[in-house]
């Protein structure tokens, strides 16, 4: 992320820490994380994101594309 940022884009992190004691919360699943994700994209007001994720993050982006399209998403290319 340090060699994106500084080669001029713009990155955007999030993590789930305490994860094991959030497993009672509501949305604590993968709909939740994606329904997280897109309201993080919205406040941020992002286009042309490229997303990339490991492990539980790979099924949050493909959850995210699911349930929030791809209008916000970067083209293929």
């Amino acid at each position: 992320m340090l060699f994106l940022a500084q080669n001029g884009f713009r990155v955007v992190a999030h993590d789930r820490r305490g994860h094991g004691d959030r497993v009672k919360l509501v949305g604590n699943d993968m709909n939740g994380y994606a329904d997280d994700l897109a309201a993080l994209i919205e406040a941020l007001d992002l286009t042309d994101v490229t997303m990339v994720g490991h492990s539980t993050g790979g099924g949050e982006v493909a959850r995210y594309i699911g349930r929030h399209g791809t209008k916000r998403y970067a083209q293929p290319f």
